[in-house]
C-alpha cells in the first residue's frame, strides 16, 4: 500500500521527534538492522565531501579579491565558479542582477620609515583601503594631528573635512575582537588614500609620532569604480520530478570589502562541494537521481542577489520545496559545533526536526560534529529573504547551517521543545552560547586565520546539509 506524501512527511518528522528525544535523554529506540543500514548508507555518501577541496575552494575564491557586487572580483570568481560547476556536470547560467555603483581596491601598500634617499621601509601588513578610498602615491611624515602635506593618523572616524591637506590618512580606531582592523566605509567626497589599520601594529609609531620623531610613511593604492550587474551563478542537479527543487545557496560576496574567506566564501565552498558529491554519486550509480532538482546558488551580493532572485520564484512558488544557506560556516573562535537557524518560524518545523534528527543521529561520528543546536531567528542572512515579514507573502522553509555568528559568542535561549543537542556541559539551562568570530568583518578574516584552521566546520555543514536534503525528498 503506497503512501500519500502528507502520510510520508509525517512519518519522517515522527522518525526524526524520535531521534531528538533521544539525543535530549529520552528513552532509546529499539535497534533497527534497516535503521542502521540508513545511517551506513549516509555515512559512506557523507565521507565523499572533501574537506581539503573545500579549503582551497576557499583560498582561490580569496584570490580574486573582495568579490562585492558588480566588481571585476565578482565577475571572475563567478566565472570559476560556473566552470567548475559545469565541470561537476551541473547545468548553470549566470543571472546578471541589477547594474549598481560598485567599488575594487586592485592594488596597495603602506610602508613606515621610508625616507628620502630610497629606503623602503616597513610595510604595514595590517593596511587595508578604506572602502570608496581613491587612486594615490605619495609619502609624508606620520602626523597625529591634521596637518599640510603629512600622513595623518587617527583614532575617530575620518571625513573629508576633519582631514583638509593630508596626503593620506591611516584610522586605527576601530578593530575586531582579533586586534585586525575592521574594513570601514567612507562617506563623502574624497581625493586622498584612506587605510584602515591595526592598533596594535601602528602603536610603536604613534608612540614615536607623540615623543616629537619624525616617522616617513610612503603610500600607494590603485583603486577602480564603476558600475555594473552582480553575476549570480546558478547551477542545477536535474531530478527525476524537475517542478520542484531544493535550493542550496551562500552570498559570494566579502560583504565588509575584505578578504571574507569565513564571510563568505566559506559558504560558497561548501555548496559548490555538495554539489560535486551529490553528482559524482548519482554518476556513479551509488544513488538514484534526485526526487526533485537539487539547485546551487552563489549570490553576487548579500541578500540583494537574493531579493532580485525571489521575484522570479513568486511567479510560482509551488517549485521551491526548501532553502539550506550557508554563512560563516567555517570558523569558529571557542566553540566546536553546529547551529541552525531559525527554528522558531512555523513553516520551518519540518525542515528544522530533520536537519536536528540528522545531526542527532551522527552527533560525534567521523566527520560530523559532537555539538549542535537549532536556534531562534537571529536575521541578517540570506535565508530570511524567502520568509519576508509582508502579510500575505509567501512563506518558504529555509535555514542557514552555520559555526559562527557575528564576531562575539551570544547566549540566546532555547525554543519550547528544541533543545540542544549533546551540548556542552555547564550551560545555563534553557540557554545556547552561539559562537562568533573574532576575525568578522576585518582586514583579519583569511583563509590563513579562520578556514584552514578548522576544515571541519566545512565539512559538518555541507554533510549535515547534503543529508537533510535527501532526507526531505525521501519523505516526498
Amino acid at each position: 500500500m503506497s503512501m500519500t506524501r502528507a502520510e510520508c512527511r509525517a512519518a519522517w518528522l515522527a522518525c526524526a521527534m524520535v531521534a531528538l528525544q533521544c539525543a535530549a535523554g529520552g528513552a532509546t529506540a529499539p535497534p533497527a538492522t534497516q535503521e542502521s543500514r540508513a545511517l551506513a548508507a549516509d555515512r559512506k555518501l557523507a565521507a565523499t565531501v572533501s574537506e581539503p577541496r573545500m579549503v582551497e575552494v576557499v583560498r582561490r575564491l580569496v584570490a580574486f579579491g573582495p568579490r562585492q557586487y558588480g566588481t571585476p572580483s565578482n565577475h571572475e570568481a563567478a566565472a570559476w565558479l560556473a566552470s567548475a560547476f559545469r565541470e561537476a556536470g551541473l547545468e548553470v547560467t549566470v543571472r546578471e542582477d541589477s547594474p549598481r555603483n560598485w567599488y575594487q581596491p586592485m592594488a596597495w601598500d603602506v610602508r613606515a620609515g621610508a625616507d628620502a634617499a630610497g629606503g623602503a621601509g616597513i610595510a604595514l601588513k595590517t593596511a587595508w583601503p578604506s572602502s570608496g578610498a581613491p587612486s594615490g602615491k605619495g609619502e609624508g611624515v606620520l602626523s597625529l594631528v591634521t596637518a599640510a602635506g603629512a600622513v595623518c593618523l587617527t583614532e575617530a572616524s575620518p571625513t573629508p573635512e576633519s582631514t583638509t591637506g593630508c596626503a593620506a590618512v591611516l584610522y586605527d580606531g576601530r578593530a575586531s575582537v582579533s586586534g585586525w582592523p575592521v574594513v570601514n566605509r567612507l562617506r563623502g567626497t574624497w581625493s586622498v588614500p584612506v587605510f584602515a589599520v591595526s592598533p596594535q601594529e601602528v602603536a610603536p609609531l604613534r608612540e614615536r609620532a607623540a615623543a616629537g620623531a619624525s616617522v616617513r610613511v610612503a603610500f600607494t593604492l590603485e583603486a577602480a569604480s564603476g558600475n555594473a550587474a552582480a553575476h549570480t551563478v546558478v547551477a542545477t542537479l536535474a531530478g527525476r520530478d524537475r517542478s520542484k527543487y531544493i535550493l542550496f545557496c551562500a552570498h559570494g560576496d566579502s560583504d565588509s570589502g575584505g578578504p571574507g574567506a569565513n564571510d563568505n566564501a566559506s559558504g560558497v565552498a561548501i555548496v559548490l562541494e555538495i554539489a560535486r558529491a551529490l553528482s559524482a554519486a548519482v554518476k556513479s550509480g551509488a544513488i538514484p537521481q534526485p526526487a526533485w532538482d537539487l539547485r546551487f546558488v552563489s549570490w553576487g551580493g548579500e541578500m540583494s542577489s537574493t531579493r532580485e532572485y525571489l521575484v522570479g520564484v513568486e511567479k510560482d512558488p509551488s517549485r521551491l520545496q526548501a532553502v539550506f544557506n550557508y554563512d560563516q560556516s567555517g570558523f569558529g573562535s571557542s566553540r566546536d559545533a553546529l547551529y541552525v537557524e531559525p527554528d522558531d518560524v512555523a513553516a520551518n518545523r519540518e525542515i528544522v526536526a530533520i536537519v536536528r534528527a540528522v545531526m542527532a543521529d551522527h552527533a560525534g561520528s567521523r566527520g560530523f560534529p559532537a555539538h549542535a543546536a537549532s536556534i531562534k531567528a537571529q536575521g541578517g542572512t540570506d535565508s530570511y529573504v524567502f520568509q519576508p515579514g509582508a502579510q500575505g507573502a509567501t512563506v518558504y522553509p529555509s535555514v542557514t547551517l552555520y559555526t559562527s555568528a557575528w564576531d562575539k559568542p551570544r547566549a540566546l535561549p532555547v525554543t519550547a521543545g528544541f533543545p540542544p543537542i549533546n551540548w556542552y556541559p555547564g550551560e545555563q539551562p534553557g540557554m545556547v552560547t552561539v559562537d562568533g568570530d573574532a576575525f568578522y568583518h576585518s582586514v583579519g578574516d583569511t583563509p590563513a586565520n579562520t578556514t584552514d584552521t578548522e576544515p571541519s566546520n566545512l565539512g559538518w555543514c555541507a554533510r549535515v546539509g547534503l543529508l537533510s536534503a535527501l532526507r526531505m525528498m525521501a519523505g516526498k
